[in-house]
């Protein structure tokens, strides 16, 4: 059995040992690539592309050498109706398995139905369809997470059987699927829906949280995250970089909550907003009395109050040198010394730095200590840019959604989604989301946006070339990204003003 993710990379792989033995010479092991644009024809890069069960054996394969194979894929879908990876059985080619699709589609639709169902967990409507009233609570039943009396999620057999797409999640009301839906909880009974009955079970939330974001179902991890979350709780110091506003400050949140530092306090600090004078008192507290102006009951520091916890240094690559150095001795000893003080104190935290700059560039120009760099950066997650996003409309129309669409009945027409997903967005999320509230605090209640209603996208900062590039520290990829260019045409506009 082999679990790839969305693109088709191998993640695990399990199964009869001799077979796996010999399966590395097809490269079946974790961290081999199976996209259809790395081997060409093969059953996972084939359900990836076709969004399907696929089989593919022996010479149907692109690669000749993957001849002596026979495997049977089945992609696994999120909740939100995005593909989150395959499933795959594969067998040596000479003894391939009648029932492999049975077993592979069973198992898929085990995970989606538990997936879903985690998904909506405590806090939303799970409403559940069944064409057996024998049989509610299996893994044939049709799934539907609702809140706010708007569709979120679903298993994949219920977006088959409605024909509901990503865009749906965020911006349907249930009553459009079922006409005949009350949310009043803790009902079984039988309805009519599309030409057909089903026995309805409703399961109704233990507990609210209004107004809780939901940028993806809660069970939504992917691969990289999922790394970054085992990294931190083995207390590994994780480094995350990105664009000013794409949202380093909220993933690490994010990994916090699902780690084991959980019950520990989250401290978040912001190297660059503080003047350089109070940094190191934040940072590492004080005595009492121990300069002008402090308090007579002294300060612990942030990086006390982070003890059994996280600790999140935003735009670590602003930090002076003077107290990198200080920083370094901390994260090495696990001792905090106060300013002013002759006893240090034992800390343990978990460390995340988030920076929108190159740090090794910072290294050679003088500004950043390689040794901190190296016990910062033990592990690296890159946030991309908006721009890079993949299906940039749903997840507009989740955000249009978290910020209380569905209570107002304001709507986006697709072109609008459309307009807004293809725009740059040099401030990445937070700019999307401050045009958002823009519209909907210009809205009237019902009202269905469209393009006439869109203001004009903020230019992109002026930088001049120069200034990027002097920002950037002399990275040309960094200049290219702050001007909104290749890097390629930076270099050719810089050689068509260098004089003759």
């Amino acid at each position: 059995m082999v679990l790839s993710d969305a693109s088709g990379l191998v993640l695990e792989t399990h199964g009869n040992s001799d077979f796996l033995h010999k399966a590395q010479r097809y490269a079946l092991s974790p961290g081999n690539l199976w996209g259809e644009h790395a081997r060409g024809t093969n059953a996972i890069g084939t359900a990836l592309a076709l969004q399907q069960h696929c089989e593919v054996s022996g010479g149907e394969h692109y690669l000749s050498r993957n001849a002596g194979l026979f495997c049977s894929a089945s992609p696994v879908f999120r909740p939100d109706g995005l593909v989150a990876g395959v499933l795959d059985l594969s067998t040596p080619a000479h003894a391939p398995r009648p029932d492999a699709a049975a077993i592979v589609r069973r198992a898929v639709c085990q995970i989606e139905h538990a997936w879903t169902t985690s998904a909506a967990g405590t806090q939303r409507w799970l409403l559940s369809l069944h064409a057996d009233a024998a049989l509610p609570g299996s893994d044939g039943e049709l799934l539907f997470i609702v809140e706010d009396n708007v569709l979120l999620g679903a298993n994949r057999l219920a977006m088959k059987e409605f024909a509901l797409l990503p865009g749906h999640f965020g911006s349907t009301a249930i009553s459009t699927l079922l006409p005949q839906i009350a949310l009043t909880g803790g009902t079984t009974r039988t309805v009519a829906c599309n030409q057909r009955h089903y026995t309805l079970r409703q399961t109704p939330p233990a507990r609210r949280y209004p107004g809780r974001g939901i940028a993806a179902p809660q069970a939504v991890v992917d691969p990289q995250k999922a790394k970054a979350l085992r990294v931190l709780n083995a207390g590994i110091a994780l480094c995350v970089t990105g664009e000013t506003g794409c949202g380093k400050e909220h993933l690490s949140r994010e990994l916090h909550a699902s780690s084991q530092w959980r019950t520990g306090p989250f401290v978040a600090i912001n190297c660059a907003a503080l003047p350089e004078n109070l940094i190191e008192s934040e940072l590492f507290g004080y005595a009492p009395g121990a300069f002008t102006g402090a308090s007579p009951r002294g300060y612990s520091g942030k990086l006390c109050e982070a003890n059994g916890g996280v600790l999140f240094l935003d735009e670590i690559g602003d930090m002076p040198l003077t107290l990198q150095t200080r920083l370094l001795r901390v994260l090495q000893e696990k001792k905090v010394t106060p300013l002013g003080a002759s006893t240090s104190r034992d800390v343990n935290f978990a460390l995340i730095c988030a920076t929108h700059q190159d740090l090794v560039a910072r290294v050679a120009a003088g500004a950043f200590r390689e040794d901190l760099l190296y016990r910062i950066q033990e592990y690296q997650l890159r946030m991309p840019p908006l721009r890079e996003w993949p299906d940039r409309d749903a997840f507009i129309l989740r955000l249009w959604h978290d910020l209380g669409a569905a209570k107002r009945r304001l709507t986006l027409s697709e072109a609008v989604v459309s307009e807004l997903a293809s725009r740059p967005w040099p401030g990445n999320v937070r700019q999307l989301l401050s045009q958002l509230r823009v519209l909907m605090a210009l809205a009237d209640d019902g009202e269905h946006i469209g393009l006439a209603d869109l203001p004009e996208s903020t230019p992109a900062p002026a930088y001049s070339e120069e200034l990027a590039i002097a920002e950037a520290q002399g990275n040309m990829s960094l200049a290219a990204r702050k001007l909104g260019i290749s890097r390629s045409t930076l270099y050719r506009r810089r050689e068509k003003r260098q004089p003759v």
